[in-house]
């Protein structure tokens, strides 16, 4: 009996032994989780992702080899089957450096009125002077007769150029040969040209000389501005000023942007010139109902 015991006892505790050998050999040695020596991995080579750069001396060894995560594959959503790349941006985006721009080229200014017939840069017009019916009624005499026109046409240049500034462009064009006197008005007119350098800043850039004609009849009057020369200093030094005709500033091939400044900084000082002289001949007079 005692002998039976202890050969039962001898083969439990070689069991145990022999069981607790297995649960060690399988726990540390051969588990491939990246620990043990058996299966001659690192923790270099293993499933999680490699971030030492410096390992290795080639752009594969910088490349995530796993086969398990399908996130970073071919396969996912930021692979090439149409996900969004940032590199290349898939197949159907075309990634550029920078906007196409395109250049407009540059179109010159065409507002000056042009004779074709004299072949010269000319402002005319013809401009019916109406008195209202209303201001006859009330006792207003006519305006619009030729005497009156040609009047207010004087008072308009004396305001416009001041009184001895006036008498002298008058003198300087010479008596009119034409129409009756008193109907007509001829002079040679100067006034500075201010060119518009940008929005905020302006220039005086010489002098603009041209002819002045106004003619009147009754009721009607016709403004004539023409022969237009830009007046400015010498660009050699010399004493003798600069001419040059505005003709020359619309077919000019060179400097073409400056010359188009001058052509719309004399256009713009014209057309209120001609706005002044429309408004003073046009202005009705003011009646004081007191004076009876």
């Amino acid at each position: 009996m005692k002998h039976i015991i202890l050969t039962l006892l001898f083969f439990s505790a070689v069991g145990i032994t022999a069981n607790a050998q297995s649960w060690d050999d399988q726990s540390w040695d051969d588990s491939g989780d990246g620990w043990g020596d058996d299966s001659d991995q690192s923790t270099d080579d293993q499933g999680d992702y490699n971030y030492d750069q410096g390992s290795g001396s080639t752009a594969s060894d910088f490349t995530d080899s796993s086969s398990g995560d399908d996130s970073w594959g071919d396969d996912g959503g930021w692979g090439d089957d149409g996900g969004f790349d940032y590199g290349s941006g898939g197949d159907g985006y075309v990634r550029s450096a920078r906007p196409t721009t395109e250049h407009k080229p540059y179109e010159r200014f065409t507002g000056m009125p042009y004779d074709s017939a004299s072949q010269l840069v000319t402002y005319v017009e013809i401009v019916e002077v109406i008195v209202p019916d209303r201001f006859l009624d009330l006792g207003g005499e006519d305006y619009s007769i030729s005497d009156s026109l040609y009047a207010r046409a004087i008072s308009w240049m004396q305001t416009q150029f001041g009184k001895r500034e006036a008498k002298q462009m008058i003198d300087r064009a010479g008596v009119a040969t034409s129409g009756k006197e008193g109907q007509t008005i001829k002079a040679y007119v100067t006034m500075p040209l201010v060119v518009q350098l940008n929005k905020y800043q302006t220039v005086e850039a010489g002098t603009i000389e041209f002819d002045m004609e106004l003619r009147f009849k009754d009721e009607r009057y016709r403004y004539k501005f023409e022969n237009f020369i830009h007046v400015q200093k010498s660009s050699a030094g010399d004493k003798t000023p600069d001419e040059t005709y505005m003709e020359y500033y619309l077919t000019a091939k060179r400097n073409i942007r400056n010359n188009d400044k001058i052509l719309i900084a004399c256009n713009n000082q014209m057309n209120k010139l001609i706005d002044g002289l429309k408004a003073t001949c046009e202005a009705t007079p003011f009646i004081d109902d007191d004076d009876w």
